[in-house]
């Protein structure tokens, strides 16, 4: 059971956003304040509604007040389709019990399949999740924003004071329309959201979890309860002498403060009250010198690497494994990037066999991660500022590389971007803006051309890349037709003849307007070759 698709309106970047997700692994890249983590977040607002307050409306929206929420209060609205697939016959599947609420019927029917005598559905369901103000207060929010507010900090003072007190969450059945009680939507998936700056919490609460469970069995109540007391014996033995003094300090009161007359007195003894859960601890344990430390004790980046590695292996032994989701933030943080590569080859290799057990959503500025994550695993997420209307974009990069025919892949250019889309070349999924050289010397004397020119490349997000030859057709199919209209520059070999070195300094003036006009505002895709002139002189 998984996400298969997203709708958000008025939630943080996105004004009306919507984005289709795959079953297993999901590497979500993009430049910084693209809407990666508000993704995440979004997505995790289904488990944890209360996660939320007046700074994750739509401040584009907000903006916009006396416009759009005068009369009518802003709300936010997230929508959740989620795809299972079930079989008659498997009796342990709890999936159609939690989505029952949420089912859409009149596809149920149209979705049955049957093989070698197996009936199987591909079941569909749809959580519509609305943030608003209780209409008890409609009117009372009118009269305060037309009293009380003169410029928009006043208006956000007003909404922050309604959405502390008055503002909740409803759920319904998108298809149908049906209401729904909160608990039934939160329910559905158990999330988990692993944040960058995270410790060993979320993996203390899933072995607590689990070794509670253990204990609830009514066999090994019985048997805990039996070892509690040898404890208890055997501590009370051990502490005697202590509890002896104590005894005759306590016990013998004499009515000296009038116990007695209550029929009470002071008795003391030994209980060995813990719990199963509190007592379980992970360690880390060095395997050359055999001593073990705590995790707060060992180093951030091979905790990072432990808290996420047992959070995915925690599935394979707890009950209802398919309602699980990961929302992981940059787990590049602490970690080499050479525990980053194997971390999601792992990741990759369990997507592919089916492994996962779970969805898994991952936002990063890793090259290191994007280089081995997969293709068919990545979407790009790109924020549109300036425009009509300031909103989100994305492109999977699966669907980028099908034909539109949805039959055939592009298979050449995809087959060659596997192959080279190495950790520095995907530096190019992270930038603003890209620039497209043949080599190594095109890649080195690019900044400094352009710092001749005035034009700083690091000021402009922008990424050069070298291609390692002449198969730009291959690296242009990564941002053809993109949703996410990213800006491209070709700098191609044609070989002039070479400038005198004498010359060259009054070439680059001659054509310094000419390198500022040819900008990225043109086009997508932009060829340009007075650069590569220059370079052929100095060789």
């Amino acid at each position: 059971m998984y996400i298969n698709k997203i709708h958000i309106k008025n939630y943080r970047n996105f004004n009306d956003f919507t984005m289709q997700f795959h079953k297993g692994l999901n590497v979500i890249v993009g430049p910084n304040n693209s809407g990666k983590t508000g993704l995440l977040y979004a997505i995790n607002l289904l488990g944890s509604p209360s996660d939320i307050s007046v700074e994750d409306f739509n401040k584009n929206n907000l903006l916009r007040y006396t416009e759009l929420y005068i009369e009518t209060a802003p709300s936010i609205i997230i929508e959740y389709n989620i795809r299972h697939r079930i079989c008659e016959n498997d009796t342990t599947d709890e999936s159609i019990i939690r989505l029952l609420p949420f089912l859409g019927i009149k596809e149920f029917e149209e979705n049955r399949k049957e093989k070698d005598g197996i009936v199987e559905y591909n079941i569909s369901a749809q959580i519509k999740a609305v943030y608003s103000l209780d209409t008890k207060f409609v009117e009372e929010y009118r009269k305060e924003v037309q009293k009380d507010v003169k410029d928009f900090n006043s208006y956000m003072m007003v909404l922050k004071h309604f959405v502390d007190s008055h503002y909740s969450w409803s759920y319904t059945n998108g298809v149908s329309s049906t209401k729904a009680e909160q608990k039934m939507a939160t329910g559905v998936f158990d999330i988990r959201f692993i944040g960058a700056e995270r410790t060993s919490e979320e993996v203390r609460k899933e072995t607590k979890r689990e070794v509670a469970s253990f204990a609830k069995d009514a066999e090994n109540i019985a048997e805990f309860d039996k070892f509690k007391n040898g404890v208890s014996e055997g501590l009370e033995k051990l502490l005697s002498p202590s509890i002896a003094k104590l005894s005759s300090l306590f016990e013998n009161e004499n009515n000296a403060i009038g116990l007695e007359k209550g029929n009470v007195s002071i008795s003391s003894a030994v209980r060995a009250d813990f719990s199963l859960a509190d007592s379980y601890i992970t360690e880390v344990k060095d395997t050359k010198s055999g001593y073990t430390l705590s995790l707060q004790h060992n180093g951030l980046g091979y905790n990072n690497l432990i808290n996420i590695y047992m959070l995915i292996k925690l599935t394979e032994i707890q009950k209802g494994r398919d309602f699980r989701i990961l929302c992981l933030e940059e787990p590049e943080a602490h970690l080499h990037p050479a525990m980053q590569y194997k971390l999601f080859k792992y990741l990759r290799n369990l997507d592919q066999t089916d492994d996962l057990n779970q969805q898994i959503f991952v936002t990063t500025h890793s090259s290191n991660i994007s280089a081995v994550a997969g293709i068919d695993n990545m979407f790009m997420l790109s924020y549109v500022r300036g425009g009509e209307v300031e909103d989100c974009c994305q492109q999977s990069l699966h669907e980028q590389f099908t034909d539109k025919d949805g039959k055939t892949n592009k298979k050449e250019a995809k087959l060659h971007l596997t192959k080279f889309l190495d950790v520095t070349r995907s530096d190019m999924l992270f930038a603003d803006k890209v620039i497209l050289v043949e080599g190594i010397a095109e890649k080195l004397l690019m900044p400094l051309f352009m710092e001749i020119c005035d034009c700083p490349y690091e000021d402009e997000h922008i990424s050069i890349v070298e291609i390692g030859g002449k198969h730009f057709q291959y690296f242009i199919e990564l941002f053809n037709n993109n949703a996410v209209k990213k800006k491209v520059l070709c700098i191609t070999d044609r070989d002039f003849k070479c400038i005198p070195r004498g010359e060259i300094n009054s070439f680059l003036i001659q054509n310094r307007r000419k390198c500022r006009q040819t900008s990225f505002d043109q086009g997508t895709y932009v060829h340009f070759s007075i650069t590569t002139r220059i370079i052929t002189s100095q060789r």
